[in-house]
């Protein structure tokens, strides 16, 4: 999830709303206390593979979202209001014309839970989301 958005303009936020979720398909977590969040991020890979082409279309939007919002439901506390961070940001794009403008002055705050997930998941999970 190497993303660096601030400064840049509104044209790029769906772009890296887009590239967070594609950096997140993953592939066998660790069996522990965490195996259902790991099972439900496994769960998600195939919904989230079209990630920037839902975010273009409010009715997939709404499917990706409710995916991200499985995945927050199982997410350890540690994580879980990053997961509710992420998922607010790709719920503005449910809308016909979302408000990129709005977006930009929220991007950093973005940034940094998806930092945060990407850490936790190769930390909890064995899973770079980096790659």
């Amino acid at each position: 999830m190497r993303t660096t958005v601030a400064g840049r303009g509104p044209a790029v936020v769906a772009a890296t709303a887009a590239a967070l979720l594609a950096a997140l398909p993953l592939a066998g977590c660790t069996a522990d206390a965490t195996a259902s969040y790991c099972d439900a991020l496994t769960a998600a890979q195939a919904q989230w593979k079209g990630a920037g082409a839902a975010l273009g279309n409010p009715a997939a939007a709404k499917r990706l979202v409710a995916s991200v919002r499985t995945v927050e439901a199982s997410a350890p506390e540690e994580v879980r209001a990053d997961w509710t961070s992420l998922r607010s940001l790709f719920e503005k794009f449910t809308v016909a014309r979302p408000d990129l403008t709005a977006l930009t002055s929220q991007l950093r705050s973005f940034e940094s839970s998806a930092k945060r997930v990407e850490t936790h998941a190769r930390e909890t999970c064995g899973v770079d989301l980096g790659q």
